[in-house]
């Protein structure tokens, strides 16, 4: 049937000091309703709340720099 099966290799460090792997999906972190008018109107309150969100956050942002890459996971998927 021409069917396949892939399996995610690629993994990455977060800042919150965590391995992740692709195709994990992303849960928001703001939930905002959609109102039907608001989008036909060209509106987008999703990315109006992103932007105040990271307005804020800006505020009181400071930088890490990590100066030793962290170690490689021991067991998969952290």
């Amino acid at each position: 049937d021409g069917g396949n099966l892939v399996v995610p290799f690629f993994r990455f460090f977060t800042p919150d000091n965590e391995w992740r792997i692709e195709n994990e999906g992303v849960a928001p972190d703001i939930d905002v309703d959609l109102d039907p008018i608001e989008v036909n109107q060209g509106k987008d309150p999703q990315l109006d709340a992103a932007i105040k969100d990271v307005t804020e956050r800006l505020k009181t942002y400071q930088d890490r720099k990590l100066r030793v890459a962290p170690p490689l996971p021991k067991k998969l998927g952290q």
